[in-house]
C-alpha cells in the first residue's frame, strides 16, 4: 500500500531493541512517511537501548520511553528494586514512562496472589515517579483495564492505554477523563480492538505497531515501524476519513501526548 503523498505517520509504541535489522527497518519507515517512532522499554537492557536510540536516530526521529513492564517481573534474576531506581533516575531523559502496567492474563497472575500484588506495587511506584517528573504514562492493561484506570487516576497522570481492547464502559470513562488509546495492526482481525477504535474519537487515538509483534490477518508476520502506515489506512477506513486526516490526527495526538519536539 502506497502512503498518501502528504501524510506524515508516527509509530507511537515500538520495541526497537527487538527489531531485527533496525537501521534498515527505520530507513523503510522513513521512506514511507514515518517521521517519528517512540521506543518503549520493559527492563534495564531495553531502557538503555531506547535512550541510546533516541540519541542516535533522526530519520525518523526516535524518542524514548522508559519503564519496567509487568512481564519482566516474571523473569528470574531481575533485581526489581535496582530496576525501579534506574527507571526513576533516567525518566527525565525520556518523553514518557512506559511500557508499564498490569497483566492479569499472565499464567502466574490469573488469580489474586503474590504476582498481582507485585505488579500493583511496581506499577504504583512508577506512576508516582511519572507524577513527580511530569511525564505521561504508556499503560499495558491486559485483563486489568479498570484497575489500571483507577491507579492512573489516583496518581493523577496522563495516560495512553496502548492497544486497548478492553470493555467499552472503561473506554468511555478513560476518554472522559482525558486519556488516550492506540490503534495497532490488530484492527485487521480483532473484534474487541475494532470496537474500541470505532468508539474512540480520532482526537484521542494514536497509531502504533508494537513492533516486532507477530500479527495474524493481512500481515501474518512480525511487523516493523513502516507498518504503521497500514494501521492508519485501516483506521481511516473504520472512521470514514481521508488517510491524510487520520494520519494528521494521530501525529497531532502523539505530539500532544508525548510533548514531541520538532514535529508539529
Amino acid at each position: 500500500m502506497k502512503p498518501a503523498p502528504s501524510a506524515r505517520f508516527v509509530d507511537a509504541h515500538a520495541h526497537l531493541d527487538e527489531v531485527e535489522g533496525l537501521e534498515g527497518a527505520l530507513a523503510r519507515a522513513f521512506s514511507r512517511g514515518v517521521v517519528a517512532v517512540v521506543a518503549a522499554s520493559s527492563d534495564p537492557a531495553s531502557l538503555h537501548f531506547a535512550l541510546e536510540a533516541q540519541a542516535r536516530f533522526e530519520r525518523p526521529r526516535v524518542f524514548a520511553a522508559v519503564g519496567l513492564h509487568p512481564w519482566s517481573l516474571q523473569g528470574a534474576g531481575l533485581d526489581v528494586e535496582a530496576s525501579l531506581r534506574l527507571v526513576e533516575a533516567r525518566l527525565g531523559e525520556a518523553v514518557a514512562l512506559g511500557e508499564v502496567g498490569l497483566d492479569y492474563w499472565l499464567p502466574g497472575a490469573r488469580r489474586e496472589g503474590e504476582a498481582r500484588r507485585l505488579q500493583r506495587e511496581v506499577f504504583a511506584r512508577q506512576l508516582k515517579a511519572a507524577r513527580r517528573a511530569g511525564k505521561p504514562v504508556v499503560v499495558h492493561s491486559r485483563g486489568a483495564w479498570r484497575e489500571c484506570l483507577e491507579m492512573v487516576e489516583e496518581a493523577d497522570v496522563k495516560a495512553l492505554f496502548h492497544w486497548f481492547s478492553g470493555p467499552l464502559d472503561v473506554l468511555k470513562e478513560l476518554l472522559e477523563r482525558g486519556h488516550y488509546v492506540s490503534a495497532t495492526p490488530a484492527l485487521d482481525y480483532s473484534r474487541e480492538h475494532r470496537e474500541a477504535m470505532a468508539c474512540a474519537p480520532l482526537s484521542r487515538i494514536l497509531s502504533e505497531t508494537d513492533s516486532p509483534v507477530y500479527y495474524r490477518g493481512r500481515f501474518n508476520r512480525r511487523v516493523e515501524p513502516s507498518d504503521v502506515v497500514e494501521v492508519v489506512y485501516m483506521l481511516s477506513q473504520l472512521k470514514g476519513a481521508a488517510v491524510e486526516e487520520a494520519a494528521e490526527a494521530c501525529l497531532r495526538n502523539a505530539v500532544e501526548f508525548y510533548g514531541l519536539k520538532g514535529l508539529a
